[in-house]
């Protein structure tokens, strides 16, 4: 979440330790919030620097202790936690700029754990605003599987095939909801040229294989639209949040492609809308209850639909949750999580996280942090820094 920090403007006399009692605050608590948040050439070691303008403040009515912002009057409650709810239709405006986005998937299978990084530009054009846009995202960094770039074949192969679809151009409808691919001619040009080059450097019949079979969904422009609706990334950002939200809110569905290679389970869920007063963003959360009608054998087995007379008719048990934040009046998504599981004998889970980079260093270098070519082996300690930026 982006928090709203208050700024104190230097006057001659200031010191930080008046400064820091003009607000009921510590000074050196102060000192390392304030070094915290600025550049190296605004930080504050014995004394204000003679250039500095300003000091950072933690928002209004907050205190520091150890490092930490606390709400400093007990007699009220904490505006982060004092919510309104919202009820009627839920509209976006069409954001002007490129917003750029920190995506985290974590899959669980088992006792096993995959964790998959990477990042995406998204821009919108307000292409007849009143029925649809277009929209196109965009691969900005290499994709990290369990903090390190793709070093088995086949996880390379599939990164590969990943990237070569973007960037793709969508078309949504008022309500943020995909409704078709636009560019699709193009990827499948990039898709035969990217091919080519794959087939020299991965050989045998297994990538011939593996490659003809990614071609396949590729080739069919339903099929292939089909495969982005399920991806979670675009499952997630172009969600249906945009709608009526009344009490009771129940017996919505949702699908989700938990499970490989076979349908979306389905899960009853009610959704809630609020109104954050501490900064008027909005807070969008659904949860429910799997409700898929297959058993748990059928569901194991990946079976598409439920077979009347199996004799095992006790439904799967399984959770699903989202929250979204939006930003004031525009609605644009600052971050959100969605997560699924289903108790299976080999339990499943599947998570993901989008949150948005709005750290301006990091915008202006989007396109070469992680896009070079890893020749030296990339920085480790520079790449955990970024995520845990975005994501702790």
């Amino acid at each position: 979440m982006k928090t709203i920090y208050r700024t104190h403007t230097i006057i001659k006399g200031d010191t930080l330790l008046s400064i820091a009692k003009d607000n009921n605050l510590n000074a050196e608590e102060l000192k390392a919030y304030h070094n915290s948040r600025v550049e190296i050439y605004e930080q504050i070691e014995n004394r204000l620097p003679f250039t500095l303008q300003f000091v950072v403040l933690p928002p209004d009515g907050y205190i520091l202790e150890n490092g930490k912002e606390v709400w400093g009057n007990k007699d009220e409650p904490e505006p982060e936690t004092v919510i309104t709810q919202f009820y009627g239709k839920l509209d976006r405006e069409t954001p002007e700029n490129e917003l750029i986005y920190g995506v985290l998937k974590t899959i669980q299978s088992g006792e096993k754990e995959t964790i998959i990084k990477y990042k995406v530009s998204v821009r919108f054009y307000p292409e007849n605003e009143e029925t649809y846009n277009y929209v196109t995202v965009n691969l900005i960094s290499k994709i990290f599987i369990n903090d390190q770039v793709a070093d088995l074949i086949a996880d390379q192969m599939a990164v590969d095939c990943i990237e070569s679809i973007y960037p793709v151009i969508l078309k949504i409808d008022r309500n943020g909801l995909l409704e078709d691919v636009v560019n699709h001619e193009d990827i499948l040009q990039r898709w035969e040229k990217q091919k080519k080059k794959k087939l020299q450097y991965y050989q045998g019949r297994i990538a011939i294989a593996y490659f003809k079979l990614f071609e396949q969904t590729l080739q069919e422009k339903e099929l292939f639209f089909s495969y982005l609706q399920k991806d979670w990334f675009f499952k997630a950002f172009f969600h249906n949040i945009y709608s009526v939200y009344r009490d009771n809110d129940i017996d919505n569905y949702i699908d989700f492609s938990i499970i490989p290679n076979t349908k979306d389970v389905e899960y009853n869920v009610a959704k809630v809308a609020n109104k954050v007063l501490k900064n008027n963003r909005m807070r969008i959360e659904i949860k429910g209850k799997c409700s898929d009608a297959r058993n748990k054998t059928e569901l194991t087995n990946g079976a598409y639909f439920h077979i009347e007379d199996n004799k095992q008719k006790k439904p799967v048990k399984g959770t699903f949750r989202a929250i979204y934040f939006l930003s004031p009046k525009t609605h644009k998504i600052d971050s959100l999580y969605m997560s699924c599981n289903l108790k299976l004998d080999e339990y499943k889970s599947g998570t993901i996280t989008i949150s948005e980079i709005t750290d301006t260093t990091l915008e202006k270098n989007h396109q070469s942090l992680f896009l070079e070519e890893d020749t030296n082996g990339e920085n480790e300690d520079k790449k955990s820094s970024f995520w845990k930026r975005i994501f702790s």
